[in-house]
């Protein structure tokens, strides 16, 4: 069965425990692209309306001028300019990664506002460098996306499930400027942060640190979910896209716990003041920066001198998710920073998401400056594109309730209303009150407006009242972010919910999706996906019920089979679908080419799997790959409608047949199959 009681309900949140000795990641190598076109804040200034032509305000933010991107240069662009001057610099190629997480807000990778939907920026770098080897899918979290996942890399690395990760985000976020110079129409209009906003892009390489004493000592992110409305991005109704902002609120609401999360974290790290050389914040305004730095020496005593405060706005803007490491690389280059230097990290993000990250730099300064990498690896020869394999390494991790909502779904509602309906579905059923819930991870796609900040999942923290206000730093804390990578984003949900529990990084995690085609928005065409949505709670096993080995792979040879994306036509929002007439074979081909990989590391045939859970793409879908498999038919869950794909939601409403059928047996073990644009597979076991 599914559902058990949780078995150690009461012991303390892991985030309250004294930091103990790890080992720590480090920065390998660092890649940086800013656009070469400046733009200055007098010239954004004289492309708006007369009257707020007028607002000083250079004088009120700091911003002299940022770059923009050209007008053939977008999001991916951006990114892939960042990882190649990463690789460059890097004594590592490609094929020496395992992991590849990409962050950036923006999704804009065309003219007309067009936004990729389908695949996801990671797999279409995946595809670009040829990064055969590594794990691929998205991380949205705002501003916030890049630490959030460093934060997942980190882990990992420490953890011992990849050995090397790369961190990408390319964010073209002046389009935002472009569609509101037009709008705005006065000094409190809510659009008018869009006119602070540069583009750039970074990319980092990260691994075990060689020696003791250097790399990310600490790395630590929540979520304050009931400020989630103060800035939201979305589409409009004219096709381009603007962000409304209430900063003065946010801003407020970030301040102090962002200086009492960044005294915990020294103090648990076990680092005095005195260490620290630099505080680099989130770079957003020279007003919210002077009063943090007036500030800071009262959360950090002890110290005859207080750390220096970077502020990097003059020339840059806020540059969002790359603002930490634009600001670290450009005072590398001028000298502020050095080797052996501790770095202090402020992290805020919309959702609101506070964090901290503490950093001590090897002699990466030192080569950024000269231009140099460390010595170079030698060659190794691959052969081939390889799939990654994670294997339970303690007490499997089980699915301890599940909701989802009934079908079809009652009237019009939003990817919010859906997702907070099957959450309380969920809790419904389960031992845990919502407080004790470490983590909210949202894997939907399509999702309301295409709201891409904040985190949808901070959106569900703050309407579900998860742990959304921040009274002592002692206090429980929810990390809330989205992942994004077509229809296998909530088995990649899950695989980080179950690497988290087994790590003791985390106890408990909320998986979520929902599905909102938006046709009251949309001028013209449809996915084709169920409007619906679906949750489940993971936490460690008391037992032998719970996850077995996860498996995805790539097939990027296949990465225009299916292509989604969102852009303007006749001034108006369009989706457009790209679908080869065989999409559905090739799913299945590629899922035949992994499912005996998998069975084989988790040492079982064919026959021990008493169940299939398959992707719920269509009844024809599962009698093809029935047929490949040689396995009888009666031995797959179909919850498949017909004209529409369950997507993210496919793999909940299954187990939920499951469990509501009573098909499984204590200790069978069922297969669990995601397929999705890219083309990417990933599958799990799981034992009942």
């Amino acid at each position: 069965m599914l559902l058990h009681p949780p078995s150690c309900l009461n012991a303390p949140s892991p985030t309250a425990q004294p930091a103990a000795a790890k080992a720590t990641t480090l920065i390998e190598s660092l890649g940086v692209y800013l656009p070469p076109k400046a733009v200055t804040t007098r010239e954004v200034m004289r492309g708006c309306r007369p009257l707020v032509s007028l607002l000083p305000l250079e004088a009120l933010t700091g911003i002299r001028s940022r770059r923009m991107a050209g007008d053939l240069e977008f999001s991916i662009d951006l990114a892939k300019q960042a990882v190649t001057d990463c690789l460059a610099r890097s004594r590592y190629g490609p094929d020496d990664i395992d992991l590849l997480l990409c962050a950036n807000i923006s999704r804009c990778d065309r003219p007309h506002f067009r936004v990729t939907i389908e695949p996801s920026t990671s797999l279409l770098l995946k595809h670009h460098f040829g990064f055969r080897s590594a794990l691929a899918f998205d991380v949205l979290n705002a501003c916030s996306g890049v630490f959030t996942a460093l934060y997942l890399a980190d882990a990992l690395i420490t953890l011992g499930v990849v050995k090397r990760a790369m961190v990408v985000s390319g964010d073209y976020v002046t389009h935002l400027t472009l569609a509101a110079q037009g709008l705005i129409d006065g000094a409190s209009d809510p659009r008018l942060a869009c006119l602070t906003l540069g583009d750039a892009g970074i990319a980092l390489i990260l691994e075990p640190s060689p020696r003791d004493g250097v790399g990310f000592h600490a790395i630590d992110l929540f979520t304050l979910g009931r400020y989630s409305s103060c800035c939201i991005a979305k589409l409009t109704p004219s096709g381009s896209w603007t962000m409304y902002t209430d900063y003065s609120e946010m801003a407020e609401a970030a301040f102090r716990p962002t200086l009492l999360h960044l005294q915990q974290l020294v103090s648990r790290a076990g680092t005095r003041a005195t260490s620290l050389a630099h505080v680099i914040p989130h770079q957003t305004s020279r007003r919210t920066l002077r009063r943090g730095a007036r500030a800071l020496p009262k959360f950090l005593p002890g110290s005859p001198t207080t750390p220096n405060v970077i502020d990097n706005l003059a020339e840059r803007g806020n540059t969002t998710t790359t603002t930490h490491f634009v600001a670290l690389r450009d005072h590398v280059l001028n000298g502020a920073i050095r080797s052996g230097d501790r770095v202090l990290f402020a992290i805020n993000g919309s959702g609101l998401t506070v964090g901290a990250a503490l950093y001590a730099f090897d002699d990466l300064p030192d080569r950024l400056r000269n231009g140099t990498t460390v010595a170079p690896k030698p060659p190794e020869s691959r052969p081939g594109p390889r799939s990654r394999m994670a294997r339970p390494r303690g007490p499997r991790v089980r699915i301890e309730s599940l909701g989802v909502l009934p079908l079809p779904t009652q009237g019009p509602a939003s990817s919010l209303e859906l997702s907070r309906r099957a959450a309380e579905r969920s809790l419904a059923t389960s031992a845990y009150p919502r407080s004790a819930l470490d983590l909210l991870i949202y894997a939907g796609v399509y999702r309301t407006d295409f709201v891409f900040e904040p985190a949808i999942a901070a959106m569900i923290a703050g309407e579900l009242g998860i742990n959304d206000s921040f009274d002592s730093p002692d206090g429980r804390r929810t990390l809330a972010f989205d992942v994004f990578n077509s229809s296998v984003g909530f088995l990649n949900a899950c695989f980080l919910a179950v690497q988290l529990i087994q790590g003791q990084k985390i106890r408990t995690a909320l998986v979520v999706a929902s599905e909102d085609e938006n046709a009251s928005l949309l001028r013209n065409g449809r996915r084709g996906v169920t409007e619906t949505a679906s949750a489940l709670i993971l936490d460690q096993s008391p037992g032998q019920t719970g996850f077995g080995s996860f498996l995805f792979r790539s097939f990027t040879d296949y990465i225009d089979t299916l292509a989604c994306s969102v852009g303007r036509e006749a001034d108006a929002p369009a989706l457009s679908v790209v679908r080869h007439p065989r999409l559905e074979a090739r799913y299945m081909e590629c899922v035949c080419r992994l499912i005996p990989e998998l069975l084989e590391a988790e040492g079982l045939d064919f026959s021990d799997i008493a169940l299939f859970i398959p992707p719920q793409l269509s009844p024809g879908s599962i009698d093809n790959l029935s047929a490949e498999l040689q396995v009888d038919r009666s031995r797959f869950v179909d919850v498949t409608r017909s004209g529409e794909d369950l997507f993210t939601s496919s793999v909940p409403y299954a187990l939920d047949a499951v469990r509501c059928r009573g098909l499984a047996q204590p200790g069978e073990a069922g297969l669990i199959i995601t397929a999705g644009a890219g083309i990417e597979v990933g599958c799990a076991i799981y034992y009942f």
